[in-house]
């Protein structure tokens, strides 16, 4: 801390607004260190019981453990052709979007179906001392909720629970419930099993129910689902829970009920396409027993036995352009079927028709992505508003797919029906030619014709309907277990490093709050700082403050910080103006009580110890204090030589034990003093002091109450105006800065008084060094006391 300041040459007239970047941070490195770090034994304090607090608080906080597990998503599933054999048998795969199978791993329906599979509407709790803990590992009893819409929604119920092994009954409020039959309960029917190998426990316990909703809702807010990267289709699943077992049940459970979720969705295409091919077995059957039953009937009336070859050739034509015929007959079904779904002709049916015979990659394609986003949507319409961006993407995808559909179906119908009349026309061909065959063996042609056409037929459904039914049996889901749900061997929340490095932020937070909430909350001056945020006028001085309460703190051979620093002030006075024939001193201040009359008889006492006459003005006329602190008479005084009363030398006295100090007492107190000060004795009075003492100081009133300052600047060289820390009202920094750029005290340089320096400073400022002299009285008392001065 710097005692003296230097005033600055005339006429360079200080602008705050020019400093450089590199002062101001000066000024703000050492403002925080004048403010938070002089108190730094009260931080380590206020942080070792943060440190402690944080510590009773691991002690007895939940520990919290992460699950994880991965799982494959398959974007793009093989189809029929390939070697994989799995992959030839999934006739019905879909490609997959990883992020709608993030989104359905999220959903609430598959969480309400994890928390119904592990019956987590009712869970055992022990109670504690500090807090309760779960009992899932060590759970005596299974609650089975077998109703769990009827628990009642809301926040969770702590209900009271007595398990009675010896009769195998559970009292839940009071209210005893057999074991293993289905009962009825407040919150609907319910089976309770015992857990075997697993004792009763000796401390209380209860039962805490919670509806199937907030169960869901909990599960999920503990649940993180994300991909492991970008190119990858890995999805990682993170689950928290205080119980490890727990966490990881519940994830298993999880990919268990996806899966069987896609192998469902799976299974309802192949259940479609089963359905379509039994019935054209039927109609095919009865078409076909029809057919052999006419042939036979033919064969039996004719006695036909052989044909010739010619008719075999012909017939084997027939036969095929037949063939042809029917598949694209069976081709226009299915195109009219397909354009059913997409045109939403039969809406009853969601599930797309199956597109046996059909050989266009193009619509095959298309119908099976619209099967895909219908898929899609419908999953995403459980989980998501219907305002959702992604179903509206569905939405427009689904528009888009349909013209391009029917577009096909169209163009696929035409080129079938043309197909289909040249194979009648070529028919008809044929059976010109046939009319040359004898009557009985055209007639048996066309009937076997019909025969063979079925026959192939029914062959082929019968093939169909086994390779669908192989798929149905052996569907897979489109997702694989990379690693099953583990959970971490050491918990990680609360984290131990983190919670101590916030405890101590936080306390670290508290006391510097503290400490500038009172700074904000001070009406008074409490830095040096704020003095010259608020004005330019240069601080020559700062004054310790002295708890020995004594006039007088410096003396020949006395070596105390605040005399030191009264010498510090006395060597100021030639860099003011006071030099040569400039000697006249003004003091003054804003209010009373900011110890000016201190400063002015220390300063006074400084200047005689270098063998300087020096004659102290108590012209404090309202108030004096000098003659008093000093013990010698006031009257005759200064009141008494403006009335012309009293001479000079009658009233000018030597200060005792000091042969270089001399007084000039205020005298009786007038009525009105400024009257007097302008009644023209004063400035012959000056003049005849100048000529008989080094030093003039004037102790005057304060010039923030009265005009008396004002009147005797003009007579003075120099002006050393008082502050005092926590004593002078900020709002009177504005008038100090109004009288310093105005001159109407003269040149005003400010002496900033009774500065209490902070923590360690306070007990470090000087000592130790040989250059003042250490009070070891008190001095522990006083340190702890600026510590927590704050």
């Amino acid at each position: 801390m710097n005692n003296v300041h230097i005033s600055r040459p005339n006429g360079q007239q200080p602008n705050a607004q020019k400093r450089t970047q590199s002062q101001d941070q000066t000024d703000l490195l050492a403002l925080i260190r004048y403010r938070y770090l002089s108190h730094w034994p009260l931080f380590v304090l206020i942080t070792i019981l943060a440190v402690a607090g944080a510590f009773v608080y691991l002690r007895y906080a939940t520990p919290t453990y992460k699950v994880s597990a991965t799982l494959l998503v398959k974007e793009e599933s093989k189809k029929i052709g390939e070697s994989d054999l799995l992959s030839t048998l999934d006739l019905f795969g879909s490609d997959k979007n990883i992020e709608n199978e993030m989104q359905i791993l999220s959903s609430r329906t598959l969480a309400e179906s994890v928390a119904k599979n592990l019956h987590l509407y009712g869970e055992i709790y022990q109670k504690g001392q500090v807090r309760d803990l779960l009992a899932y590992d060590y759970a005596p009893l299974e609650f089975v909720f077998l109703q769990p819409e009827k628990i009642k929604r809301g926040y969770p119920e702590k209900v009271p629970m007595v398990y009675d092994s010896t009769h195998r009954r559970v009292f839940l409020y009071n209210k005893a419930y057999p074991l293993f039959d289905t009962v009825a309960t407040p919150w609907g029917k319910m089976v309770i099993k015992p857990r075997t190998g697993i004792a009763v426990p000796h401390m209380p316990c209860y039962l805490q129910i919670t509806d199937a909703q907030q169960t869901a809702q909990t599960l999920l807010s503990r649940l993180q689902v994300s991909p492991v990267s970008k190119m990858a289709t890995v999805i990682k699943l993170d689950y928290a829970d205080v119980a490890p077992s727990r966490g990881e049940a519940i994830l298993n459970e999880l990919i268990r009920v996806y899966n069987d979720a896609a192998i469902e969705d799976k299974n309802r295409v192949a259940a479609s396409t089963m359905s379509f091919v039994e019935e054209r077995l039927r109609i095919v059957t009865r078409e076909l027993n029809q057919v052999e039953k006419e042939v036979e009937r033919f064969k039996t009336a004719e006695g036909i036995v052989d044909i010739s070859e010619q008719s075999k050739l012909f017939l084997e034509s027939v036969q095929e352009n037949d063939s042809k015929m029917s598949e694209a007959n069976m081709q226009l079904s299915v195109l009219e079927s397909i354009e059913n779904y997409v045109t939403g002709k039969h809406s009853s049916e969601n599930i797309v028709p199956a597109t046996l015979g059909l050989t266009d990659p193009v619509l095959l394609e298309l119908v099976s992505k619209l099967y895909e986003a219908d898929m899609e949507r419908e999953k995403l319409a459980k989980t998501t508003a219907e305002n959702s961006p992604v179903l509206q993407a569905l939405d427009r995808q689904i528009a888009k797919l349909r013209p391009s559909i029917l577009e096909n179906i169209k163009s696929l119908r035409s080129n079938l029906t043309a197909g289909k009349n040249r194979l009648e026309s070529a028919n008809g061909r044929f059976m010109g030619m046939l009319r040359t065959v004898p009557g009985k063996e055209r007639a048996l042609l066309e009937v076997s014709r019909q025969q063979i056409i079925k026959n192939e037929i029914y062959t082929f459904l019968l093939q169909k309907r086994e390779e669908t039914a192989l798929a149905y049996a052996a569907a897979i889901s489109d997702s694989r277990v990379v690693d099953p749900a583990q959970s971490a061997a050491v918990p990680f929340s609360p984290r131990r490093l983190t919670v101590i490095a916030i405890a101590i932020a936080l306390g670290i937070a508290f006391v510097a709050a503290l400490i500038t909430l009172k700074d904000i909350m001070n009406r008074e001056i409490a830095e040096k700082s704020d003095i010259e945020k608020a004005t330019d006028a240069p601080v020559v001085a700062e004054i310790m403050f002295d708890d020995n309460k004594e006039s007088v703190v410096i003396a020949d051979g006395k070596r105390s910080m605040v005399a030191e620093q009264f010498r510090s002030l006395r060597t100021s006075l030639s860099y003011i103006g006071l030099n040569g024939d400039n000697k006249t001193l003004l003091v003054t201040s804003s209010i009373s009580g900011e110890g000016k009359s201190f400063i002015s008889i220390n300063l006074a006492i400084s200047l005689s110890l270098i063998r300087k006459k020096v004659v102290l003005l108590e012209f404090d006329l309202r108030k004096p204090m000098i003659s008093k602190m000093l013990h010698v008479a006031r009257e005759p005084g200064i009141t008494n030589y403006l009335v012309g009363g009293t001479s000079l030398s009658d009233m000018l006295r030597p200060v005792p034990g000091n042969d270089h100090l001399f007084i000039l007492p205020a005298g009786v107190i007038p009525p009105n003093p400024t009257e007097l000060i302008l009644n023209g004795r004063l400035d012959g009075m000056l003049a005849k002091l100048k000529t008989m003492f080094d030093y003039v100081i004037i102790d005057t009133a304060p010039v923030g109450l009265v005009t008396d300052a004002r009147l005797l600047a003009p007579m003075t060289d120099a002006c050393l105006y008082v502050v005092r820390q926590d004593v002078t009202p900020r709002l009177h920094l504005k008038m100090i800065d109004e009288l310093y750029r105005n001159r109407e005290v003269g040149k005003l340089n400010l002496v900033f008084n009774g500065v209490k320096p902070r923590g360690v400073a306070a007990h470090s400022y000087g000592y130790g060094y040989g250059y003042v002299e250490e009070n070891k009285n008190g001095k522990s008392k006083r340190f702890i006391k600026n510590i927590f001065n704050i």
